[in-house]
């Protein structure tokens, strides 16, 4: 009764072409260089180790110049306050509209964010961020 959920892409620099694979894991994001979700990358197959023998679904998307892409796991959305209360999907979004001039800009706006909602709450799930730009 063990499974993982994975993201796995593979990105060519030089044309902003993503060929992905997403095993149940929480959507990636694509964003507009000035703010905004451009495109969500929802599971193409369930999580790993659910069903044997699965075959996952190629999906290809394009990242323009200046597009982001955003990864994060599931401990984000469910970061605890101190109060029980959940970072939610809503208040990550809400974060991505405003526009960022790099990827560490935008890491560090949501890792702020994160940090102000769980003051000293214990968190039990590891909370990780990955943020990639195409350059200009």
């Amino acid at each position: 009764a063990m499974f993982a959920t994975l993201f796995f892409g593979i990105l060519d620099p030089a044309t902003g072409s993503l060929s992905y694979i997403n095993g149940g894991h929480e959507p990636l994001y694509i964003l507009n260089p000035g703010g905004g979700v451009k495109a969500r990358l929802a599971a193409t197959g369930p999580s790993v180790g659910i069903l044997p023998k699965i075959e996952f679904k190629i999906e290809q998307v394009r990242l323009e110049p200046g597009d982001f892409l955003l990864g994060y796991t599931d401990g984000v959305t469910e970061a605890v306050a101190p109060d029980g209360r959940f970072f939610t999907m809503k208040q990550l979004v809400s974060l991505l509209a405003a526009p960022s001039s790099a990827a560490a800009e935008l890491l560090d706006r949501i890792a702020d964010s994160l940090q102000t909602h769980i003051g000293d709450a214990e968190q039990f799930d590891d909370i990780t961020l990955l943020a990639v730009r195409r350059l200009p």
